[in-house]
């Protein structure tokens, strides 16, 4: 767009229409959102909330590079130390690591072992599908942790029952059987389950 220049040879009528097309490139002064009476105010009221361009620490030459460049340093840094710093938590327990040697050219964030504690992990949140076959020793159970109704029906196998654990006192109604001779001597008592 061309600047507007009044000339002393302009007639009236140029002169008037050369100024009206100055008002409207300058705009209307009540339509600032700021408080400012005049250009100059609302100016100056937007490079103060800017602050001073020469405080920056980047060499960036205007505000948008600026960010730009302070995204990029961000993401861009190499050093574990550096990115470790930015998640590791004042109480001095260190759960992350920085693996710059995988995970493409910014790398990836990798849990150092017992990084998680029991705390940070919500009742329920992981799932049987996440278990692995014989993951969970005998030892991690309480005891009276597993209830009867925690068990599928046939879940626990012939194999699974230790030797002698089953007694008669286990039974629900007990049967017993004796065996006797003829003159009336109980030669062998079994039990088992009633009806």
């Amino acid at each position: 767009m061309a600047q507007t220049t009044i000339n002393l040879s302009d007639p009236i009528a140029t002169w008037v229409t050369k100024s009206n097309e100055m008002g409207a490139d300058i705009g209307d002064l009540a339509t600032l959102s700021d408080s400012a009476a005049t250009l100059v105010h609302a100016i100056n009221a937007i490079d103060s909330d800017i602050g001073n361009r020469a405080s920056l620490t980047t060499p960036a030459v205007d505000l948008v590079t600026a960010i730009n460049n302070l995204a990029n340093t961000f993401f861009e840094v190499t050093d574990s130390a550096d990115i470790k710093n930015y998640f590791v938590s004042t109480s001095g327990i260190g759960g992350i690591t920085f693996d710059s040697g995988s995970g493409g050219s910014r790398g990836s964030f990798t849990l150092v072992n017992d990084a998680i504690n029991a705390s940070k992990i919500q009742d329920f949140a992981v799932q049987q599908e996440h278990f692995n076959d014989s993951s969970v020793p005998s030892r991690a159970f309480r005891a009276q942790v597993v209830s009867n109704s925690a068990l599928a029906d046939s879940a626990v196998s012939f194999h699974k029952i230790q030797s002698g654990a089953i007694k008669s006192t286990n039974f629900a109604s007990t049967t017993k059987l004796e065996i006797k001779n003829s003159a009336g001597t109980t030669l062998k008592t079994m039990y088992g389950p009633g009806v």
